[in-house]
């Protein structure tokens, strides 16, 4: 049951329409149907059309950061718990003042138990961790402000 909690928590947090999760016999398929529009009722001749903005939820609301120009962010690539060091106790991937390349390892993002390699997508010198280790992001939050 917790995998299955765990499998609709990252579907309902990373926007994703459809996800299949296998492990050994136990399959699950989570599949999200677009939102069906309804036909409206006619209006009265002497009532305007109310017009209505959709209200940004976290998923479709953008993680603004101010990046200079001289800046580069690291983000999170999808939902989960991110992870600095390799395991507990040890040292971590990187530190402030830390130069980086491009394709370096600078953290770990957790998601259902599977861990994958958060990368460097530029070189640069880590001017500020943005996210805690252990912290649970959304995917796109910026994780590293490189320089």
């Amino acid at each position: 049951m917790d995998r299955i909690r765990e499998a609709i928590e990252l579907a309902g947090h990373s926007g994703v329409a459809e996800m299949e999760l296998r492990d050994g016999e136990i399959y699950i398929r989570l599949s999200r149907s677009p939102a069906v529009a309804l036909p409206s009722a006619p209006l009265p001749q002497d009532q305007s059309p109310v017009v209505s903005q959709p209200i940004p939820t976290p998923s479709s609301s953008p993680i603004v950061e101010e990046v200079h120009p001289s800046e580069h962010l690291i983000s999170a690539p999808a939902y989960g718990i991110f992870h600095q060091r390799p395991a507990p106790g040890s040292p971590p991937f990187v530190t402030v003042g830390d130069k980086v390349e491009k394709g370096q390892q600078v953290g770990l993002m957790e998601s259902m138990k599977v861990f994958s390699a958060i990368e460097a997508d530029a070189s640069g010198t880590i001017m500020e961790l943005l996210a805690s280790d252990g912290e649970e992001v959304d995917a796109g939050a910026p994780l590293l402000r490189l320089q």
